[in-house]
């Protein structure tokens, strides 16, 4: 435990003997908000690869890409708007008039360039790093406001990859301070546009700003001060939102109810992430002779599944029916009305429907099936999620061979010729992003990390079939013809039952009522980096 929480938590302890608070509550100029990790906790964008710094950098600094705060995926940001040029190999971004840095230089277009190409530079070990240098082939500055970025090749998605919606690799960074006091110095004392200022870091505890003294275009803080404070427990975080000590804490699924009890408001992010199951390597020779390798079986596997008791019961009613893979609501490209009446009936509860097709397909009498469970860092619900749908399966005859092991021990298993996985099924998760095709490559193109339906030394006709839907809709510039190639992509891997969605998550946070007031997440955006500036007090915003 951290030390500061344990010194904390004993003195407040001793208070309650003598009736005093057990905890003191936060400041009421101060924003706390509790988190479970600080990833590297670095301040420098090309520094930092995991997904927790959107928490911490986001503050600091804006995005040339924004959000749409009330559907999710991409919005204005830095850029008010952009174009994509008619051979598609060029887009122009028009920035907003009069942004500044901490320090009052004005924000242009050559701080744009600098920072994309600080985050393309060798040094740089960002996320995106290595996709922007494929994709990038020159960036040129055409005025004070307006910027142009010429790509190799068509790219229909470039402008998304530089909003926070996906990776932080349009994160704006100021050319002449950088320039003045060197990495080193930037990194110790960073300066951005974002509303809220850094103040300071302390490694493994916490990070503080103080909002900015002027009308910001996010949304100018209500708050002086922001602290995010690293507490790994769940139940400690529990008890600092409870007494005050913090605002607001991460939490999992199965705390909620502990939270509601103990008087705390729970704020659920819909579209953070999908919880699916899916096969690998059917495709290869020693697996030819599997159950799974028959489509009937795969779906009845899927009819077995009670996922509104999942719902209910395992997620504590704070999920949502599931579309397509790595689809959701707020899904650009794509017939989200269509797919998400095709969840509906496709992933509907049918046992009997189930039973039927294994009984079609030869396996009337069940089969043996070995189940990886396992839960991806940040999602540990996911393993109740697995042993839910084992049970499931069992119930329609399949036994199930359950090995329920932790991601450092299998994420390896999953690279390369992936041999132990042949022929199994396991847990997986997909992100909330604004577009499925970059999750489409990772896991059903020939050439991508997980390649489920084949690779380049072994692509059947679906395997195939997968890389021209891919590359259909990575290559079209007409919009409505990319949606029409963006639902083939989907429809050829809904109708494979090779990876198959079992609930939407959500990001959860308990809040206490007492010290903020009621505000919306963004859809999709689990991290609250680009929600704190626009989170009222309680007395201007009562929670209903």
């Amino acid at each position: 435990m951290n030390i500061r929480i344990f010194l904390n938590l004993m003195l407040g302890g001793f208070l309650a003997v003598g009736g005093a608070p057990a905890a003191h509550a936060a400041d009421k100029d101060t924003l706390v908000i509790a988190l479970d990790t600080l990833g590297a906790q670095v301040m420098d964008p090309i520094m930092d690869t995991r997904a927790p710094h959107a928490h911490y950098h986001a503050p600091v600094w804006d995005s040339l890409v924004g959000f749409d705060l009330e559907k999710g995926g991409i919005g204005p940001g830095v850029a008010e708007r952009w174009e994509v040029a008619a051979d598609g190999k060029s887009w122009t971004f028009y920035l907003r008039k009069s942004l500044r840095f901490h320090n009052g230089d004005p924000v242009t277009a050559r701080d744009v360039k600098f920072s994309l190409e600080r985050k393309m530079s060798p040094e740089s070990i960002a996320s995106g790093a290595a996709a922007l240098r494929r994709a990038v082939d020159r960036i040129e500055v055409v005025d004070d406001l307006t910027v142009r970025v010429h790509t190799k090749g068509v790219i229909p998605y470039f402008a998304a990859s530089l909003s926070r919606a996906v990776f932080m690799e349009g994160s704006v960074m100021p050319k002449k301070y950088i320039e003045t006091v060197g990495a080193k110095g930037f990194r110790e004392k960073p300066i951005g546009s974002g509303p809220w200022k850094f103040v300071r870091s302390v490694p493994g505890d916490r990070i503080e700003y103080e909002a900015v003294d002027y009308p910001h275009w996010r949304g100018t803080p209500q708050f002086k001060r922001l602290t995010l404070l690293l507490v790994p427990e769940q139940s400690t975080r529990l008890a600092m939102v409870r007494t005050g000590e913090a605002t607001i804490g991460s939490i999992g699924p199965e705390a909620i109810k502990e939270a509601r009890v103990g008087g705390m408001k729970i704020v659920s992010v819909p579209g953070t992430m999908q919880a699916v199951y899916q096969f690998w390597g059917l495709y290869r020779p020693e697996a030819k002779g599997s159950p799974l390798a028959d489509v009937r079986v795969r779906e009845a596997l899927s009819l077995a599944i009670d996922r509104q008791q999942i719902v209910d019961h395992v997620m504590g009613k704070q999920a949502q029916w599931p579309m397509p893979f790595a689809t959701f609501r707020y899904s650009s490209d794509m017939s989200i009305p269509r797919w998400d009446d095709w969840a509906r009936t496709a992933l509907r509860y049918d046992p009997a429907r189930a039973r039927q097709l294994l009984a079609e397909a030869g396996h009337g009498g069940g089969f043996k099936l070995t189940f990886w469970n396992t839960a991806l860092p940040g999602t540990p619900f996911m393993v109740q999620i697995g042993e839910a749908v084992a049970g499931f399966w069992e119930k329609i005859g399949v036994k199930v061979e359950v090995k329920t092991t932790e991601w450092g021990a299998f994420d390896p298993m999953t690279r390369g010729e992936q041999k132990a996985l042949v022929g199994t099924a396991s847990m997986y998760r997909t992100a909330g992003r604004p577009e499925p095709a970059p999750r489409y490559i990772g896991s059903f193109n020939s050439k991508g990390v997980q390649h489920l339906l084949g690779d380049p030394q072994n692509c059947p006709a679906i395997c195939q079939d997968a890389d021209r839907a891919y590359e259909a809709v990575v290559s079209e510039r007409d919009d409505a013809k990319r949606a029409a190639a963006a639902n083939r992509m989907i429809e050829l891997v809904a109708k494979s039952w090779i990876a198959v969605p079992i609930i939407e998550g959500m990001g959860y946070w308990a809040v206490n009522p007492k010290g903020v007031g009621f505000f919306k997440p963004i859809p999709g955006r689990h991290e609250f980096g680009d929600v704190t500036e626009r989170m009222p007090r309680p007395e201007q915003r009562p929670w209903p």
